[in-house]
């Protein structure tokens, strides 16, 4: 009867049977929801630590695969340079060899000449010898 009468008045008796201001089943209350309030402030940092961590493993990571992804641009361009210099290469060795060929040819032809030359003198050479004779 005497707590309803202090009720009215917006006082109230805790178990300690001390006058309060606040229902004392409110600040019970109060405090579970303030205990519940600082382990969910926990429970996000905790989750923001691991987020955090998380985000921070994958930029590396991103990192690695964009160190990776450049090696394997230069490899591929080394490897097309490389097959134009030998596509290079090669095509002045075969037009090497195709001036070799025609020289070679050219001196046949001079080889031919000359040893033509050389039997037309020869059998002048007799002839004179002969008629010399």
């Amino acid at each position: 009867m005497v707590e309803e009468a202090l009720s009215n008045f917006g006082l109230f008796i805790d178990d300690e049977n001390k006058i309060r201001l606040i229902d004392p089943e409110r600040v019970t209350d109060s405090a579970e929801l303030r205990d519940e309030c600082k382990d969910f402030i926990d429970n996000v940092l905790e989750f923001k630590k691991i987020v955090d961590t998380l985000i921070e493993k994958t930029e590396d990571y991103s990192k690695q695969v964009e160190i990776a992804r450049l090696k394997s641009i230069g490899a591929k361009n080394m490897l097309k340079s490389s097959a134009k210099y030998r596509e290079f290469e090669k095509q002045q060795l075969q037009s090497l060899i195709k001036e070799k060929m025609i020289e070679l040819d050219r001196l046949r032809v001079e080889y031919e000449s000359l040893q033509k030359t050389e039997r037309e003198q020869s059998e002048k050479m007799e002839q004179l010898s002969l008629k010399a004779a």
